[in-house]
């Protein structure tokens, strides 16, 4: 599985892809409207099991946290 290098992305949290699959168009409109623009606070990687979503700092993936997972 691919990871983000720690320096820039240090926080993350994965979604299964159960959960995932329904949802992801709603998720990544949330970011672009909370979070702005994709690299920018926020990123993402699919994977086998789902998509693990990485940001730059601890807030950000606290918010997202107890928004979606």
């Amino acid at each position: 599985m691919r990871k983000l290098k720690k320096e820039l992305w240090p926080n993350s949290v994965e979604i299964h892809l159960d959960q995932y699959h329904a949802r992801h168009a709603v998720i990544e409109e949330w970011l672009g409207d909370n979070m702005g623009a994709f690299k920018g606070r926020w990123n993402f990687v699919p994977h086998h099991s789902g998509v693990c979503y990485y940001f730059r700092n601890g807030k950000d993936s606290t918010m997202f946290s107890l928004r979606w997972s």
